[in-house]
């Protein structure tokens, strides 16, 4: 019997079938979580690094930054993401936190002598996103409510192998090309207690689910003279495949499946007077496009009734980033710093869903010619709230989120 769960999902998954058959749950695998992207200087850029990208992170940034590098770069950084949720429920509340501390990329860049111009090519992994996050109710009326308490937890990340080459085709254009691997996994576990009919139940689900998909992006990079930068970045969509296995109050199962993710276009500038560097960003994706390829997880949940369904709650999302940077020469020290803004993709029956607003710092070294150390840091804070799965609409949990992330980069140049 298909379960009406899959990896990561939420809440109104965690509910009898009879009241869940149907509907999707508000938050997709692979729809949230805290999107870092790869390295420490474009986080404390705050993701503003299309028009610069000129390091290894260039594979995600933008893959014709890789002209930039003039010499062999090896590089490799470490990241450590929080989360904390404070929670309101029927008048009861409770805080939940987690954390989790994973490698963020691993690479190298390889730039090949040429006649004139520039040819590079870059192998390596990234990670560009953590689902890492823990959600605790506790109703003050325990018994008339349909959720007396659960907590409910969830680890996990998205990351990415490529391969990528880029080439100078002429002395102010430079065009790149990176093919993708996606691979990742989501863990999620849920204990509570609700309460249905008069009757209290006891509720204990772990899902288990892998991700991997293939993809590619293609970047361009224009010198617009001796200070200036755009560059546009394009990923194509990927179709992840999806295997999760569970055990919901001891039905255990699994379940393969597929969906399609959706284009990403981005844009960006950055401008280079004397010490300063500025630089912004653009970026658009059209969740609506977002679509089963296969049948779905949930019961009572058709493949043509999910996609009908994402067409309603989702919409397509612009977010915007700038950065700043100042060099200190004397010391070889750069300072930076940065701010984005974030729109959810989910645009459901629940309310405020999560537009975020992201600040980021950051710092690097230049320790002697070949070493540098860079360290970034995000900071974000946004409330939402979700159904709690009963059949009634209006019973939400009302949510205080915060999360920061930190990363350290170490680049070596040959």
């Amino acid at each position: 019997m298909k379960i009406a769960i899959a990896a990561g999902v939420l809440l109104v998954l965690m509910v009898p079938l009879s009241l869940a058959q149907g509907l999707l749950p508000e938050r997709l695998l692979l729809t949230t979580g805290q999107y870092v992207g790869t390295g420490s200087r474009a986080l404390g850029l705050a993701g503003t690094y299309t028009g610069i990208a000129d390091d290894y992170t260039a594979v995600w940034w933008n893959p014709a930054g890789l002209t930039q590098v003039k010499r062999i770069e090896l590089q490799g950084s470490l990241d450590r993401t929080g989360y904390s949720n404070s929670t309101n429920y029927f008048g009861g509340t409770r805080n939940g936190s987690t954390s989790g501390f994973r490698l963020n990329n691993a690479g190298v860049v390889f730039p090949v002598p040429v006649y004139q111009g520039a040819l590079s090519f870059a192998l390596g992994y990234s990670q560009l996103a953590s689902f890492d996050r823990r959600t605790r109710i506790q109703s003050a009326t325990v018994g008339s409510q349909y959720w007396d308490n659960f907590d409910e937890l969830e680890n996990g990340y998205l990351g990415m192998w490529s391969f990528d080459g880029a080439v100078d085709v002429s002395p102010n254009l430079a065009l790149g090309l990176g093919i993708n691997y996606f691979t990742g996994h989501d863990d999620y576990s849920l204990t509570g207690k609700f309460t249905q009919n008069g009757a209290q139940s006891n509720s204990e689900s772990q899902i288990n689910t892998s991700i991997g998909g293939w993809g590619a992006n293609f970047g361009s990079l224009f010198r617009l003279g001796r200070y200036g930068r755009a560059g546009l970045m394009i990923e194509t969509p990927v179709i992840f495949h999806l295997n999760e296995d569970h055990n919901i109050d001891g039905d255990a199962g699994s379940f393969d499946y597929k969906m399609y993710y959706p284009w990403v276009f981005r844009v960006g500038g950055s401008f280079t007077p004397g010490r300063w560097l500025i630089a912004a960003d653009v970026e658009y994706r059209d969740w609506t496009t977002l679509e089963f390829r296969t049948d779905t997880p949930y019961e009572g949940v058709t493949q043509a009734d999910a996609n009908q369904q994402i067409k309603d709650d989702y919409q397509a999302t612009t977010r915007f980033s700038l950065g700043g940077e100042y060099l200190f020469p004397a010391y070889g020290l750069r300072a930076r710093a940065g701010y984005s803004y974030e729109p959810s993709s989910f645009i459901g029956n629940s309310g405020l869903h999560g537009n975020r607003n992201i600040f980021a710092f950051g710092v690097g070294v230049l320790v002697d010619k070949n070493v540098m150390f860079d360290l970034g840091f995000q900071f974000a804070g946004f409330k939402q709230d979700t159904q709690d799965g009963s059949s009634n609409p209006a019973n939400l949990i009302r949510e205080s989120v915060n999360t920061n992330t930190a990363v350290l980069t170490i680049s070596y140049r040959i």
